[in-house]
Protein backbone atom coordinates (compact mmCIF):
# COMPACT_ATOMS: atom_id res chain seq x y z
CA UNK A 1 0.00 0.00 0.00
CA UNK A 2 1.08 3.51 -0.63
CA UNK A 3 0.11 6.40 1.26
CA UNK A 4 0.36 9.39 0.19
CA UNK A 5 2.66 11.82 2.21
CA UNK A 6 1.45 14.86 3.81
CA UNK A 7 3.57 17.95 4.06
CA UNK A 8 3.51 20.48 6.78
CA UNK A 9 5.32 23.43 7.65
CA UNK A 10 6.17 24.27 11.21
CA UNK A 11 6.68 27.98 10.48
CA UNK A 12 3.04 27.82 8.93
CA UNK A 13 -0.02 29.76 10.85
CA UNK A 14 -1.91 27.00 10.22
CA UNK A 15 0.14 24.37 11.58
CA UNK A 16 0.44 26.74 14.69
CA UNK A 17 -2.97 27.16 14.83
CA UNK A 18 -4.38 23.46 14.17
CA UNK A 19 -1.44 21.51 15.61
CA UNK A 20 0.36 23.38 18.24
CA UNK A 21 -2.90 23.38 20.43
CA UNK A 22 -3.79 19.78 20.11
CA UNK A 23 -0.83 18.81 20.71
CA UNK A 24 -1.20 20.74 24.11
CA UNK A 25 -4.09 19.34 24.75
CA UNK A 26 -3.10 15.78 24.20
CA UNK A 27 0.31 16.47 25.98
CA UNK A 28 -1.77 17.48 29.38
CA UNK A 29 -4.10 14.71 29.07
CA UNK A 30 -1.46 12.23 28.28
CA UNK A 31 0.32 13.83 31.89
CA UNK A 32 -2.50 13.53 33.82
CA UNK A 33 -2.99 10.03 33.07
CA UNK A 34 0.11 8.78 33.41
CA UNK A 35 -0.40 9.69 37.11
CA UNK A 36 -2.93 6.85 37.80
CA UNK A 37 -2.13 3.32 38.49
CA UNK A 38 -3.60 1.27 35.54
CA UNK A 39 -6.83 0.46 37.55
CA UNK A 40 -7.96 4.13 39.19
CA UNK A 41 -10.90 4.45 37.85
CA UNK A 42 -10.56 8.64 37.16
CA UNK A 43 -7.71 7.39 34.27
CA UNK A 44 -10.74 6.36 32.04
CA UNK A 45 -12.56 9.71 31.79
CA UNK A 46 -9.41 11.20 30.42
CA UNK A 47 -8.86 8.36 27.88
CA UNK A 48 -11.65 9.09 26.40
CA UNK A 49 -11.15 12.57 26.68
CA UNK A 50 -8.21 12.23 24.74
CA UNK A 51 -9.37 10.27 22.34
CA UNK A 52 -12.33 12.53 22.19
CA UNK A 53 -14.81 9.89 23.00
CA UNK A 54 -13.65 6.92 20.85
CA UNK A 55 -12.29 4.64 22.69
CA UNK A 56 -14.15 1.79 22.97
CA UNK A 57 -15.00 0.29 26.30
CA UNK A 58 -13.75 -3.09 25.33
CA UNK A 59 -10.27 -1.58 24.33
CA UNK A 60 -7.37 -0.73 27.23
CA UNK A 61 -4.11 1.46 27.40
CA UNK A 62 -2.34 0.71 29.73
CA UNK A 63 0.20 3.89 31.19
CA UNK A 64 2.60 5.63 31.06
CA UNK A 65 1.88 6.52 27.45
CA UNK A 66 2.73 9.54 25.08
CA UNK A 67 0.71 10.58 22.26
CA UNK A 68 0.79 13.53 20.49
CA UNK A 69 -2.66 14.55 18.98
CA UNK A 70 -5.03 11.97 20.45
CA UNK A 71 -7.50 13.14 17.74
CA UNK A 72 -5.30 11.71 15.23
CA UNK A 73 -5.43 7.96 16.60
CA UNK A 74 -8.65 5.36 15.84
CA UNK A 75 -8.66 2.10 18.06
CA UNK A 76 -10.89 -0.70 17.70
CA UNK A 77 -12.66 -2.78 19.43
CA UNK A 78 -10.85 -5.06 22.01
CA UNK A 79 -7.56 -3.70 21.71
CA UNK A 80 -4.58 -3.76 24.20
CA UNK A 81 -1.82 -1.40 24.23
CA UNK A 82 0.97 -2.24 26.97
CA UNK A 83 3.10 0.80 28.90
CA UNK A 84 4.86 3.31 27.82
CA UNK A 85 3.72 3.24 24.22
CA UNK A 86 4.62 6.52 22.28
CA UNK A 87 2.20 7.49 18.81
CA UNK A 88 3.30 10.44 16.96
CA UNK A 89 0.01 10.91 15.51
CA UNK A 90 0.27 13.51 12.90
CA UNK A 91 -0.42 11.67 10.04
CA UNK A 92 -3.14 9.59 11.49
CA UNK A 93 -3.05 6.35 13.30
CA UNK A 94 -6.07 3.22 12.74
CA UNK A 95 -5.64 0.43 14.94
CA UNK A 96 -8.28 -2.21 14.35
CA UNK A 97 -10.65 -4.37 16.52
CA UNK A 98 -7.99 -7.14 18.25
CA UNK A 99 -5.18 -5.47 17.84
CA UNK A 100 -2.33 -5.82 21.03
CA UNK A 101 0.85 -3.48 20.92
CA UNK A 102 3.39 -4.45 23.62
CA UNK A 103 5.69 -2.01 26.24
CA UNK A 104 8.00 0.60 24.33
CA UNK A 105 6.19 0.58 21.03
CA UNK A 106 6.46 3.27 19.33
CA UNK A 107 4.19 4.33 15.99
CA UNK A 108 5.58 7.56 14.35
CA UNK A 109 4.03 8.78 11.26
CA UNK A 110 6.14 12.20 11.40
CA UNK A 111 9.23 12.79 9.62
CA UNK A 112 10.89 15.36 8.37
CA UNK A 113 12.03 16.61 5.08
CA UNK A 114 15.97 16.27 4.62
CA UNK A 115 16.18 19.32 3.34
CA UNK A 116 14.19 21.59 5.28
CA UNK A 117 13.81 20.66 8.58
CA UNK A 118 10.30 22.80 9.70
CA UNK A 119 9.11 20.99 6.85
CA UNK A 120 7.31 17.42 8.48
CA UNK A 121 6.30 14.67 6.03
CA UNK A 122 3.41 12.85 7.27
CA UNK A 123 1.74 9.67 6.65
CA UNK A 124 -0.62 7.30 8.12
CA UNK A 125 -0.26 3.85 10.10
CA UNK A 126 -2.72 1.40 9.85
CA UNK A 127 -2.93 -1.76 12.22
CA UNK A 128 -5.25 -4.39 10.82
CA UNK A 129 -7.72 -6.34 12.44
CA UNK A 130 -5.64 -8.66 15.16
CA UNK A 131 -2.26 -7.66 14.33
CA UNK A 132 0.52 -8.56 17.10
CA UNK A 133 3.12 -5.60 17.58
CA UNK A 134 5.73 -6.96 20.16
CA UNK A 135 7.37 -4.94 22.92
CA UNK A 136 10.53 -2.35 21.50
CA UNK A 137 9.24 -1.93 18.21
CA UNK A 138 9.40 1.14 15.75
CA UNK A 139 6.44 1.34 13.27
CA UNK A 140 7.24 4.23 10.80
CA UNK A 141 5.36 6.53 8.75
CA UNK A 142 3.21 4.64 6.00
CA UNK A 143 3.35 1.16 7.13
CA UNK A 144 0.49 -1.10 7.07
CA UNK A 145 0.86 -4.24 8.89
CA UNK A 146 -1.62 -6.97 7.48
CA UNK A 147 -4.22 -8.80 9.24
CA UNK A 148 -2.80 -11.34 11.82
CA UNK A 149 0.97 -10.52 11.24
CA UNK A 150 2.98 -9.96 13.74
CA UNK A 151 6.09 -8.05 14.64
CA UNK A 152 8.99 -9.37 16.51
CA UNK A 153 10.34 -7.40 19.61
CA UNK A 154 12.56 -5.22 19.05
CA UNK A 155 11.63 -4.64 14.84
CA UNK A 156 11.94 -1.02 12.95
CA UNK A 157 9.57 -2.00 10.33
CA UNK A 158 9.98 0.53 7.29
CA UNK A 159 7.97 -1.46 5.15
CA UNK A 160 4.09 -2.69 4.43
CA UNK A 161 3.86 -6.39 6.35
CA UNK A 162 1.56 -8.58 4.43
CA UNK A 163 -1.18 -10.49 6.19
CA UNK A 164 -0.63 -13.94 8.19
CA UNK A 165 3.56 -13.27 8.39
CA UNK A 166 5.58 -12.61 10.92
CA UNK A 167 8.53 -10.40 11.12
CA UNK A 168 11.35 -8.88 12.36
CA UNK A 169 14.81 -7.24 12.46
CA UNK A 170 16.21 -3.95 11.74
CA UNK A 171 14.83 -3.40 9.23
CA UNK A 172 12.42 -5.87 9.73
CA UNK A 173 12.10 -8.53 7.00
CA UNK A 174 9.62 -11.88 6.80
CA UNK A 175 10.39 -14.32 9.35
CA UNK A 176 7.79 -16.89 8.33
CA UNK A 177 4.50 -17.01 7.21
CA UNK A 178 1.74 -18.10 9.42
CA UNK A 179 -0.18 -21.17 8.35
CA UNK A 180 -4.35 -21.27 9.02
Amino acid sequence: MTNKITRLNMDDPTYRRVHIPEMHRSDKLCFKINQYSNEDSERRPLLEELFENRLPKTSNIYAPLEIDSGHQVEIGEHVFINHNVTMMAHGGIKIDDGVMIGPHASLLTVNHDFHNHRILEVSPIHLKKNAWIGANTTILSGITIGENAIVAAGAVVTKDVEPNTIVGGNPAHVLKKIDD
